[in-house]
């Protein structure tokens, strides 16, 4: 494998998350190693190549060299395989594409796998490796595809490939994907272009031809024209000056920073749909304000406010005064309004506790009456009782009166409707009674008189007591 083939082996990636123990001597953390599309190395992987790459990554190890004077890891070395395998791909590697918001603020989905690395065995370098920036080994023989123009730029179209090892790599040594520096992007650039010149790669352009695809261009791919649209002096005829770096990219302008000036610009730009290019329309100079977090909120208000611009501010300004002296009348009224419902609802709470209070007082009063009450019903029905005792004691002595002038079979009807009868009436009914039992109970004639038999007289004793209480 020639050195210039190998800058097509190599791109960036990153160890990512909490670090966790997965047993004894094994730590696992996650690897956030590609996404799809145009890469800033000046490849490109497809769908159908992403599949198959992914397909590789059991057992990939994880490498790196480790400086022990810097306490760092280093590069990738002069071979691969320089350095230690820190740990590796499990056989099933949990792959999941997962959304990340990348350094340049474009977020992009990159594909993303557990790796196991050896804590146990390498205690400081593994641990190192997290959050360490990474690089992705591609095996230099297993690789295969063509030059192609995609979006007017052309790009190395991965057809075939697998992984190597993942490279830890030290803070000296950043890469060349999202995340680097700008300026090491450049120098990668400028590397990656002048050494592939030669190489069985650069020669399959030639002798294949170029083959032009049209696709909807990605955020990073407007980056990357724009950047080669602003920068046409970045070459080796004018020693690769850049006039421009771009700072952010909108969907009708970019805001890009020009060396010369010192100034910031708006860059309007045009896509063209047949070719999925890209065109500059005009420069416009605009500023950058230092404000605070409390300074922008107020801006970005002011913005809103105005249709989303900052011409004629000063008349939003005016507007906004006029409309703060008329809230201020109003807050003046409200004040007074408030202070007067203040007055009203003191008011109102004086008169609600003098109402608790009598409230109280009732209650008191109440559950006082509620006592008697209940005394008063207790003698009443205490009182009722006697009285009824005496009604009977009294309705009893009527009926004993009764008892040698009525049979019992008479007395006993009066006896079992005591209840219904007051003493005077049952003394009535019981005089009815004997009238009607005996109807000669008022005559004088004293022969036509036969008292009622004493009990339990019989024969001649029977007939003597009614002649002796016929004489009485």
């Amino acid at each position: 494998m020639d050195k210039e083939k190998d800058k097509l082996t190599t791109f960036s990636l990153s160890v990512y998350g909490d670090i966790t123990s997965y047993n004894e001597v094994l730590s696992k953390a996650r690897c956030r190693i590609f996404y799809k599309g145009a890469n800033r190395n000046g490849t490109f992987i497809t769908d159908e190549f992403a599949e198959q790459l992914i397909s590789t990554l059991p057992y990939v190890p994880v490498k790196g060299i480790y400086d022990t004077m810097k306490d760092d890891f280093t590069d990738h070395g002069r071979e691969r395989y320089e350095g230690r395998i820190y740990g590796i791909v499990p056989e099933n590697p949990n792959f999941a594409w997962e959304n990340h918001l990348d350094v340049d603020g474009v977020e992009r989905t990159y594909a993303c796998t557990d790796v196991y690395l050896f804590t146990g065995l390498y205690k400081q370098e593994a641990f190192d490796i997290v959050q360490k920036s990474q690089s992705m080994e591609l095996y230099a023989d297993s690789i295969d595809g063509e030059w192609q123009y995609i979006g007017g730029k052309r790009y190395f179209v991965f057809t075939k490939g697998r992984f190597l090892g993942l490279q830890a790599l030290g803070e000296d040594y950043e890469p060349c994907f999202e995340g680097a520096a700008f300026y090491t992007f450049v120098d990668s650039v400028k590397t990656l272009m002048t050494d592939l010149q030669g190489t069985d790669v650069f020669q399959k352009q030639n002798l294949e031809g170029e083959k032009h695809m049209n696709f909807k261009l990605s955020d990073n791919q407007k980056y990357n024209m724009l950047w080669t649209l602003l920068n046409n002096r970045f070459n080796e005829e004018n020693e690769y000056v850049m006039d421009y770096a771009i700072c952010d990219v909108y969907d009708e302008y970019a805001v890009v920073f020009k060396f010369e000036t010192g100034e910031y610009n708006r860059a309007y730009y045009t896509k063209d749909d047949e070719t999925d290019s890209l065109a500059i329309d005009k420069m416009e100079v605009c500023y950058i304000v230092d404000v605070n977090e409390n300074e922008k909120h107020a801006l970005d208000v002011l913005h809103a406010m105005n249709n989303n611009t900052y011409e004629k501010l000063d008349e939003v300004v005016d507007g906004l005064n006029t409309q703060v002296e008329e809230f201020t009348t109003q807050v003046g009224e409200l004040n007074s309004k408030i202070e007067e419902n203040d007055t009203t609802i003191a008011t109102l709470q004086q008169d609600n506790e003098k109402l608790q209070n009598e409230l109280e007082e009732a209650n008191s009063n109440y559950t006082a009456s509620l006592e008697t009450i209940e005394t008063l019903t207790s003698e009443n029905t205490e009182l009722n009782s006697f009285k009824a005792d005496v009604e009977l004691k009294e309705k009893e002595a009527v009926i004993a009166k009764y008892s040698t002038l009525l049979d019992e079979e008479d007395l006993d009807s009066f006896k079992n409707r005591l209840d219904e009868f007051t003493k005077e009436d049952l003394d009535k009914e019981l005089a009815f009674a004997l009238v009607q039992s005996k109807s000669t109970i008022f005559t004088n004639a004293e022969d036509n008189f036969i008292p009622k038999p004493e009990e339990n007289l019989t024969g001649i004793e029977a007939i003597l007591a009614r002649q002796k209480n016929k004489k009485k």
